[in-house]
Formats: structure tokens, C-alpha cells, sequence
């Protein structure tokens, strides 16, 4: 095996609760003996306990998609649009790459409804809009749209928060036929999300949930309390990520093995 196809390995036996030792993609003794263990105990150490995914922006860069596959990486989510105008420059070049390379790929949208709260709904249509131009035509395979909510809401009217929410989810929904994932962290629901109506909450709770919460490589899942959702679909563990094929940093995801179909258009 390749250190790529061992790190691959004791990751996944990490996950499954084995001691391989370091994730360092030498398959020394402890690696050996984990495997050997997990075997032992009938544990299907073949098959993945999740996927791994990047999400990416203008801020990595020009991406190598083909080595960012090969590296292990088996969806992706690109940032399209944020707010009403800005259009993010690499989004087609991204979209394109991740496609072309057997990616399952997205696209997101950074929500702004602190920018032109005085247009009401109307400012989350024209969001919505924004994104869809830019988004352009859903490949059968691609996943579903993600709304990012985090420091672009509203401090004070978690209400507005959820009704702007809502809107642009369901004017995307209208568009495209599928129900968009919702990005966000415990410190965005907490200050800008959880003191709306009971209704409210209830209504954004139905949507897929992509968990920002970063621990180290190991850990299994994320531990804050995910209200008002009860549970996470995909997980961003780190912004400090390193991908062949990426230059510098960025953000990692984690998704559970048998979710992808389901978050796909075509599901």
C-alpha cells in the first residue's frame, strides 16, 4: 500500500475505535496489530466509516482537481456568490475542475441579510438570484446547494434571521428542486439563531445540517449540542486542512459513508 492508502487505513481504524498509532502512513507494528485486531472482531475495515471533502473558495487559489481525487477527497462544496453582487471569480474554473475529476461537487452561497434589511424578503430573492446566476446549470451528480450562515446575520432579530433564511432556501428550492444543506456553528446559532420562534426553529430543523466544529484528526464526531438540529449530515472538522493539490490551507470535511447519494440533486 501506498502512505496515502495506509494513512487511508488507520484513520479509518481510528474511527472505528482500533489503536493504529500515529495517522503517519507507515505501517509499522501498532498499525499491523490494529488491523489484525479489527479483523479478528469482524469489523468491515474496507469500508469507509465516512468521506472525506474540502470546501474551497478564491482564497486557495487555482486548485489541481485531479490530484486533489487522488488524494483521497471525494466531494467538495465551491463558493459561488455572497450577498446580492459579488460574484466569486474562480467558482466555474472550481466547479468544472471538481466535476471533471469525479468530485461530487456544490456550490455555496455566504448569506448577508445584515446588508439590506430595509428590502424585508425581497433582499433574500435577490441573494438567491445572485446564486443561481451564478451556480449556472445542476450536473446530475453535483450535491445540493449550501446557504453558509454565519457572521453575515443579523446580531439581534434571530426571527428575521430564520424568515430571510427560509425565503432564500425555498426561492432556490423553487429553482433548482432540491432542498439546500445549511452550513453553520455552534457560536452562529447561539448568538444569531436560537432565540427565534419555536415554529421557526422547528422549520430550519428539517434542513440537511453541515456542521463547522474543529477537533483534531481523530476525533470521531463532532461533541457540541447541534440545536435545533439533532443531528449532523456533513461535518467541517478543520479550517487548517492540507490537500495535495491545494496550496496552503483550507477548510475539511467529513461526511458519513452513506449520505452522499442522498445529498446529491439526482437522489
Amino acid at each position: 500500500m501506498s502512505p496515502s492508502d495506509i494513512r487511508k487505513v488507520q484513520q479509518l481504524l481510528v474511527d472505528l475505535h482500533f489503536n493504529p498509532g500515529p495517522v503517519d502512513g507507515i505501517y509499522g507494528p501498532r498499525t499491523r496489530r490494529a488491523l489484525d485486531a479489527a479483523t479478528r472482531n469482524n469489523v468491515e475495515a474496507i469500508a469507509p466509516a465516512h468521506l472525506e471533502g474540502v470546501d474551497v473558495s478564491s482564497y486557495q487559489g487555482v486548485v489541481d482537481w485531479q490530484r486533489v481525487a487522488n488524494a483521497g477527497i471525494k466531494f467538495a462544496w465551491v463558493k459561488c456568490s455572497e450577498g446580492t453582487t459579488h460574484k466569486n471569480k474562480r467558482r466555474q474554473q472550481n466547479l468544472d475542475g471538481a466535476r471533471g475529476a469525479g468530485i461530487a461537487v456544490g456550490g455555496y452561497h455566504f448569506a448577508r441579510p445584515d446588508t439590506y434589511q430595509r428590502l424585508n424578503m425581497e433582499d433574500a430573492r435577490r441573494e438567491a438570484k445572485n446564486f443561481l446566476d451564478c451556480y449556472g446549470t445542476v450536473q446530475p451528480d453535483d450535491l445540493v446547494p449550501a446557504l453558509d450562515l454565519e457572521s453575515g446575520l443579523l446580531k439581534n432579530d434571530h426571527d428575521y434571521n430564520l424568515m430571510w433564511v427560509l425565503e432564500w432556501a425555498a426561492t432556490v428550492e423553487d429553482a433548482l428542486g432540491v432542498t439546500p444543506i445549511i452550513y453553520t456553528a455552534r457560536w452562529a446559532s447561539t448568538s444569531r439563531i436560537l432565540r427565534a420562534s419555536r415554529e421557526l426553529l422547528d422549520r430550519l430543523a428539517e434542513f440537511p445540517l453541515w456542521w463547522a466544529e474543529y477537533r483534531p484528526a481523530k476525533t470521531v464526531a463532532p461533541t457540541k449540542n447541534l440545536a435545533p438540529w439533532r443531528a449532523w449530515d456533513v461535518w467541517q472538522w478543520t479550517g487548517g486542512g492540507k490537500v495535495a493539490g491545494i496550496e496552503g490551507k483550507c477548510d475539511r470535511n467529513r461526511m458519513k459513508a452513506g449520505s452522499l447519494d442522498k445529498l446529491k440533486v439526482n437522489a
